[in-house]
C-alpha cells in the first residue's frame, strides 16, 4: 500500500485520459472474487479500491472517464444501494456540464439496452426516489428506460 497508493493516485491525477478511464473501470468494478472456495471482498468503503475511487471521483472532470465509471457500476451485481449511489453520484458529476449530462443520458439508455436487468433496476430507482433523480435523468431518458424496463415511472 505505501508504494501502490501514491503510484495510482499520481496516475489518476496526471495520467492521460484513456489510462484514467481504464483505471476508473477497474476501481468501479466490484472486487468480490472467489478463489479456492473463499470469497475476498474489498469493495467495502475504506478499502484501497474504494479510497482510490473516491480520489478519482473527487477530481475527475472528463466525461469519458466518468462514463467508464458508470459502465462498470451498471454491470455490477453487488449491493443495490451501493450501485445506485455510484450511478447517481456519477450522474451528478456528469451533470455539471451540458455535454456531460447528455453523455449520462445516452449512457443510461445504452446500458438499459445492453446490460441485462439494468433498465428495470434503473426504473425502480427512479420510482422509489423520483426527486433524487429528477435533476440527473432527462425526461426522454426516463421514458426510454421505462419502455426498456417494462415499467411506468411516475413523473
Amino acid at each position: 500500500r505505501p508504494t501502490l497508493f501514491p503510484l495510482v493516485t499520481g496516475l489518476l491525477r496526471d495520467g492521460p485520459e484513456p489510462l484514467r478511464a481504464a483505471l476508473a473501470t477497474v476501481l468501479a468494478a466490484s472486487d468480490s472474487r472467489t478463489s479456492g472456495g473463499r470469497t475476498f471482498d474489498s469493495g467495502a468503503s475504506g478499502t484501497p479500491r474504494a479510497e482510490l475511487l473516491d480520489f478519482l471521483l473527487a477530481r475527475e472532470q472528463e466525461p469519458s472517464v466518468l462514463v467508464a465509471v458508470l459502465h462498470a457500476a451498471a454491470s455490477e451485481t453487488g449491493p443495490a444501494d451501493d450501485v445506485r449511489a455510484l450511478v447517481h453520484r456519477t450522474g451528478l458529476l456528469l451533470g455539471r456540464t451540458p455535454e456531460g449530462a447528455t453523455r449520462f443520458d445516452r449512457a443510461l439508455v445504452d446500458l438499459g439496452r445492453h446490460v441485462p436487468g439494468f433498465a428495470t433496476r434503473m426504473t425502480r430507482w427512479l420510482a422509489d426516489t423520483p426527486d433524487e433523480w429528477a435533476a440527473v435523468v432527462g425526461p426522454g431518458t426516463r421514458r426510454t428506460l421505462e419502455n426498456l424496463g417494462g415499467a411506468r415511472v411516475p413523473a
